[in-house]
């Protein structure tokens, strides 16, 4: 809107004779401002009054517009300053000191150093100084009472940036535990819709998201690594809110904090009423034995390192060599030396092999075996959806136990603790026996989370052709107990079926179910 301008007067060295005094003007307006705020024009047209009265002629005018007093390299603030470090100005005019910095003492001791031509490093004045004023009064040229003035306007602009801050906070954990929604990005799994009652906006399901949450959780339960799951759910799901992609931390965050279950966490603590019970006012993503239960499995993941890459091929990790009995590994075998001059050629697809590397690391094998990967993995995949291609596919969806109080009786047991360590009262001591009885009669009951399969309307098939390579390796250790290869003959032209031992695994799969 207001374009930063220098005038056409000398830029450099002091100031000569009589010559007018150039001065440079500073203004800035925050991202908070609103029609109660005093404008930039208003702020300019003061400025610009000021050096009229005081026959200064207009050298720069620096606007910081929508960017708070609590950042100190703010760039037209910066280039304010350099107009008197580099001598461009002679004077330095703001509109007020809480329009140059909102920081207290340490700015203000920058800008002093500025205005006294000193060396921030060393303290010695390296130019000549320059003066300072503002639309309020604020001048440099009254010696001692300046510096005192300034630094106690200074101070002042810091505490009532922290008093708004303080404020902005408050306003918006009260509306939180109402049930409003104060504005901002809503946490993963929900929206921001109209309040029932016609009075702001609130929290609701987002539905597609929740899928997904609910998702993660199922696969974490019953067995899943967090990796995998992350991988899962950047290949299939939405993005996560402020990120590329999802990551392991991003994942935990989400399924394990205190916001997916519908609670109110003002500074990383879960705000509680009058009988310490958690604030719960937006709808939960995740029950509360849901997410202690993930907390459980997940807290051994903080001690995660990673190990090596993930397998590439369909038949890595899960193919038995017939000689010794341990895993094939995957190989390429060396193709013809490149001609002179010419670069290495690149192995070929039917150069890849998986083969026993028994031997190789220096132990033993009986008779070690080989075969070429891709006719191999053709007949694996051909094998599998001729045997299993047509039954339906099950899911396995984990039933968690109907004890929602018994969790919240946990966590009011560990608040009830903290209380009494800072200050041990009858009525604390009461409350805690009475919290004891209520869990060791709601923990008689079975507590432990079961496994249901159901039916989901698709197939195998369909399931195979919409899996990446992690997953139908995995598809096939659940069809198989056993796929162990034995040695092939010398000359033969593609995969020899009689070669692979096969013995299917008991369960969902077996074709005799």
């Amino acid at each position: 809107m207001y374009a930063n301008h220098m005038s056409q007067l000398p830029l450099t060295g002091p100031p000569l004779g009589r010559r007018r005094l150039r001065a440079s003007i500073y203004v800035r307006l925050s991202n908070a401002a609103d029609e109660a705020n005093t404008s930039l024009e208003n702020m300019i047209a003061e400025c610009r009054a000021v050096c009229a009265a005081e026959d200064f002629a207009e050298a720069a005018l620096h606007i910081d517009d929508g960017i708070t007093g609590g950042v100190r390299d703010r760039p037209e603030f910066i280039a304010w300053l350099d107009d008197a470090r580099h001598q461009r100005a002679d004077v330095l005019v703001a509109h007020h000191v809480d329009r140059m910095t909102r920081e207290g003492l340490n700015v203000a001791a920058m800008i002093l150093d500025v205005q006294e031509g000193k060396d921030p490093a060393t303290g010695r004045i390296i130019r000549p100084p320059v003066r300072l004023i503002d639309t309020k009064g604020l001048d440099s040229n009254n010696g001692v009472a300046f510096r005192i003035l300034f630094l106690i306007k200074a101070e002042t602009a810091r505490e009532e940036r922290e008093r708004a801050k303080q404020r902005v906070a408050g306003r918006s954990l009260r509306l939180r535990l109402a049930g409003r929604w104060p504005g901002g990005t809503p946490p993963f799994g929900y929206e921001i819709v109209p309040s029932p009652d016609g009075k702001g906006k609130t929290l609701a399901l987002c539905q597609k998201e929740t899928d997904f949450v609910r998702e993660c959780a199922g696969r974490i339960l019953i067995g899943h690594k967090l990796g995998r799951t992350v991988r899962w759910l950047n290949r299939n799901g939405p993005k996560p809110r402020r990120a590329a992609e999802w990551s392991r931390a991003t994942l935990k965050q989400v399924l394990t904090g205190d916001h997916i279950l519908g609670r109110v966490v003002s500074n990383g603590v879960v705000q509680r009423d009058e009988k310490g019970r958690p604030v719960t006012p937006f709808p939960a993503v995740l029950d509360l034995p849901t997410v202690l239960a993930l907390r459980k499995v997940l807290a051994s993941d903080e001690e995660y390192v990673p190990r090596g890459r993930h397998p590439a091929r369909l038949g890595s990790k899960i193919i038995e060599c017939d000689g010794c009995g341990n895993y094939l590994t995957v190989a390429w075998r060396s193709g013809r030396p490149a001609p002179p001059g010419k670069p290495a050629r690149r192995p070929r697809g039917d150069l890849i092999t998986y083969r026993c590397q028994r031997r190789a690391e220096g132990r033993t094998c009986s008779q070690p075996v080989a075969v070429s990967a891709l006719p191999f993995e053709a007949h694996l995949e051909e094998m599998y959806l001729r045997e299993f291609g047509r039954s339906p596919l099950v899911e396995h969806k984990v039933m968690m136990p109907d004890d929602a109080r018994l969790a919240e009786i946990e966590e009011e047991l560990a608040l009830c603790v903290a209380r009494l360590a800072q200050s041990a009262t009858p009525e604390g001591f009461a409350e805690l026996q009475r919290l004891q009885a209520e869990r060791d009669t709601l923990s008689a009951a079975p507590r432990e989370p079961t496994i249901v399969k159901v039916l989901t309307g698709r197939t195998l098939a369909e399931e195979w052709h919409d899996q990446d390579i992690e997953g139908r390796r995995e598809m096939l250790t659940d069809a198989y107990a056993v796929l162990r290869l034995g040695p092939g003959k010398r000359g033969r032209h593609g995969f020899d079926p009689g070669r692979l031992l096969v013995i299917p695994a008991e369960g969902e799969h077996d074709p005799d179910d």
